[in-house]
């Protein structure tokens, strides 16, 4: 875990600084040949400091100071100036001063391939042979954008549902933790048999105080062994019943493809080789399943075979894919029928997020229902019988 550190130099004046530890901080600052009056700590580094949307940011901005005319190290050097993140105007200045003493820039970024993607690099590295960087960017601006509204549409979509569910889960722990033992105490004074609905969830409400503690470490410890072991093992039949879900699997089949022919899209417009795209979209799917779709078509290339013979051959690729993309090849518009087919699996996805809480919200409201109507009987249905009881 590394962490942003701020330095002064003999004359106060500040400076940042990515390491490990203060002192890592002091070795990298006497290797450029200064010396540290005084390190103060700032907010830690990880991967996750870097977010898409950021990233976004900077392209769109680097794209527009390139098409002004701008060079790139005068480009960063005002991206670096206005950008109000420490993290990113410290990444930023590192590139413009590696790229100052003749680095490609595509070199550079390669060095920083948990922020930028290999495609990413790729992109650039064909602007920088083409003397074209500022279509470049603007490219990858393009790209991600997308799938950044992409997946916002599908936390947009799931938001409602989850909330619903959170809800009942909630009102029930409520009822059985806190409630449901008040009305237990009472109906104890009177000393008649609950009915069995009623005895039931006392006794459910019971063991839960007894031993939640030991309930949540066992659903604490079954998250960990899913994430650092069954995800890991078992990811390709996740991956595969992942698709096969109602509804669910739809959205995860057209955000893949959605993503698949994006990729390979804006590796085709930049002027990069077909198989060099189709890895590119294999390492963006995070299906495995699409992935060996993918691996079984770079295959079937080398092999010889066109692109559409080979996307024909996959069957979690429908057969409108193969269609049009064999209508490219023999009309010479392979990277336009690649992007029909991101926009148009772009807007299956859109249709199916938006009809995702419709979909689920009166089932989400009926499980609410259940749940909550049933507490309430359990509760009050020795109440019901009270008159016997008395008799």
């Amino acid at each position: 875990m590394k962490r942003l550190y701020f330095w002064y130099d003999a004359d106060f004046s500040q400076h940042k600084i990515i390491a490990t530890s203060p002192q890592n901080a002091k070795k990298q600052i006497l290797l450029q040949g200064n010396v540290a009056i005084r390190i103060k700590s700032g907010k830690r580094i990880s991967t996750h400091s870097f977010n898409r949307s950021e990233l976004l940011i900077v392209t769109r901005q680097l794209a527009t100071m390139l098409k002004a005319g701008l060079s790139i190290v005068d480009s960063l050097h005002l991206v670096v100036d206005e950008h109000p993140q420490p993290h990113w105007q410290y990444l930023l200045a590192e590139i413009e001063r590696q790229i100052s003493t003749g680095e490609p820039l595509s070199q550079v970024l390669l060095q920083h391939q948990t922020i930028f993607p290999m495609l990413y690099c790729e992109i650039i590295a064909t602007g920088e042979l083409t003397g074209q960087l500022d279509e470049s960017f603007e490219q990858l601006a393009s790209q991600l954008e997308k799938s950044i509204q992409l997946h916002k549409r599908i936390k947009k979509a799931l938001r409602y549902p989850v909330f619903l569910l959170s809800v009942s889960i909630i009102v029930m722990l409520v009822m059985l933790l806190f409630v449901l033992p008040k009305f237990s105490d009472i109906y104890r004074d009177f000393d008649a048999q609950l009915p069995v609905f009623t005895q039931c969830l006392i006794d459910l409400s019971g063991y839960l105080q007894k031993n939640w503690l030991i309930l949540m470490i066992i659903i604490c410890l079954s998250y960990l062994a899913y994430q650092r072991y069954l995800k890991l093992r078992y990811r390709t039949k996740i991956d595969y019943w992942l698709i096969k879900l109602p509804l669910f699997g739809k959205i995860i089949q057209t955000n893949c493809l959605t993503q698949i022919f994006q990729t390979l899209t804006i590796t085709q417009q930049a002027g990069i080789p077909l198989l060099t795209g189709l890895t590119a979209a294999a390492n963006t799917a995070y299906n495995s399943h699409y992935r060996y779709n993918i691996k079984q078509m770079i295959s079937k290339i080398e092999q010889g075979h066109s692109f559409s013979y080979a996307l024909n051959q996959q069957i979690l690729f429908p057969n409108l894919c193969s269609q049009l993309i064999r209508a490219g090849e023999e009309s010479g518009t392979l990277d336009l029928m690649l992007s029909r087919l991101a926009n148009y699996y772009q807007e299956q996805n859109q249709g199916l997020t938006d009809n995702l809480s419709q979909a689920f919200e009166p089932l989400l409201m009926l499980i609410l229902a259940l749940i909550i109507g049933g507490l309430i009987i359990a509760m009050y249905l020795p109440i019901l019988q009270l008159g016997d009881v008395i008799h």
